[in-house]
């Protein structure tokens, strides 16, 4: 279990095994969202502020990059 890595002053992501999901969490450690390493997606459970979101996300793709193939496959998408 990789330990809990603090987003800003109201939520974290903590990763319970090394190839699985990230988890969003408040500091009432609510799990509010869950991010897909090998996708870049975030799956929302609990209402979160669209600005909150954006910095959420911001920092999850910054620090855990989708994998190059999914990602490729995205960029694909997009540009035909």
């Amino acid at each position: 279990m990789q330990g809990p890595q603090t987003i800003n002053e109201s939520y974290y992501c903590l990763r319970n095994k090394p190839d699985g999901p990230i988890s969003v969490l408040t500091t009432n450690s609510y799990v509010v969202g869950e991010y897909n390493v090998s996708t870049g997606d975030i799956r929302w459970g609990r209402v979160v502020l669209a600005s909150q979101k954006v910095q959420i996300q911001n920092y999850l793709h910054r620090h855990f990059p989708p994998t190059s193939s999914a990602q490729t496959q995205k960029n694909q998408i997009v540009a035909a």
